[in-house]
């Protein structure tokens, strides 16, 4: 069965203290025979455009088996800002971007983060939204930017992770341009995410130590393989208008 993981980092993180480099990267995708991995940068990173250049140098060395999202901090120049979305949505051929509320420090709401969306409705592209944990990451405050930009999927990283994931799934139910984003989530949130909007939920691991996790979630479930590949395959397929697998 194909598998897309739809949330995974490259690079270092000041914030976090986390790091994940290119051959722990390569390793996690040979392991679990990952057909795609939609990858970003840390909010932490020290660099943003070296780490969109290294994801790019690893989607062309592995035939778009890494796939980039871009994560810039819209604290930042305007100008900085869009020149590097336009640059690696329109050259390096990045997928999506990510509005990293808690890392940035910013409300899907700020007017510094409408520029986000801007350019995600502009190149056709999804955005990513940090949910759960951390300042200004209730899902309910990205309710206003999927009503205001409804041509744009908005998928809703960790779902809610627990503290939020009612709020994350009465969304998703609500809107049909909000997705849920597996990784971090409690199997039961799970379970009721598949029962209730199973064309929304899409497979990931955030973190190369989460993956076993992860994917054990789903075998816990005993899930049937139609659903497996909705969540593994289908779904992110169609969110992040994948079309070379």
């Amino acid at each position: 069965m194909k598998v897309i993981d739809s949330h995974m980092h490259l690079g270092e993180c000041t914030i976090f203290g986390l790091k994940i480099t290119e051959e722990e990267l390569l390793n996690y995708i040979d392991k679990y025979n990952v057909s795609a991995i939609v990858v970003q940068p840390f909010p932490g990173a020290p660099d943003v455009v070296k780490v969109h250049n290294a994801i790019h140098e690893l989607s062309l060395k592995t035939n778009r088996r890494v796939l980039g999202m871009a994560s810039v901090n819209p604290h930042l120049s305007k100008e900085f800002v869009s020149n590097e979305l336009n640059r690696v949505l329109k050259s390096l051929n990045f997928i999506a971007i990510k509005l990293h509320t808690a890392g940035h420090a910013i409300s899907p709401i700020n007017p510094k983060a409408t520029m986000l969306f801007e350019h995600a409705s502009k190149h056709k592209v999804p955005v990513m939204i940090h949910t759960g944990p951390g300042p200004f990451s209730d899902p309910m405050a990205a309710v206003p930017r999927a009503e205001e930009f409804s041509d744009v999927k908005i998928v809703l990283a960790h779902a809610g992770f627990g503290l939020y994931s009612s709020a994350a799934l009465w969304i998703a139910k609500k809107y049909d341009n909000v997705y849920l984003e597996t990784s971090w989530t409690y199997s039961y949130d799970l379970a009721a995410f598949l029962k209730e909007v199973p064309n929304k939920v899409l497979f990931g691991t955030d973190l190369i130590e989460n993956a076993p996790v992860e994917f054990a979630k789903l075998d816990g479930l005993r899930l049937t393989d139609d659903v497996k590949e909705l969540i593994l395959y289908r779904n992110p397929k169609y969110v992040f208008n994948i079309q070379h697998l």
